[in-house]
């Protein structure tokens, strides 16, 4: 599968969403905001167009970008950590 680097409107969507999930973190638990995290991420696999995008494919982009997502998060808490010290 094809991968792009972000441009200023992937990182300004990003940014918006982050935004919405720091808005309900407070009412929320980590694990409710997971699962309607995945919940939607779940919608907008079902609106793919599965003429060029499979549900397999879909599968993969999601799990790579958890990966990534996962990765920018610890180095920003390392990063943090390091600037505390």
């Amino acid at each position: 599968m094809k991968s792009f680097m972000a441009n200023e409107h992937h990182n300004k969507l990003k940014d918006d969403l982050a935004a919405v999930l720091k808005k309900h973190g407070e009412h929320l638990s980590p694990q409710e905001i997971l699962a309607i995290a995945a919940q939607v991420v779940g919608m907008i696999v079902a609106l793919q167009d599965q003429r060029t995008m499979t549900p397999d494919m879909a599968m993969e982009l999601v799990a790579r970008n958890i990966q990534s997502g996962n990765k920018a998060a610890i180095e920003q808490s390392l990063g943090e950590v390091k600037g505390n010290g």
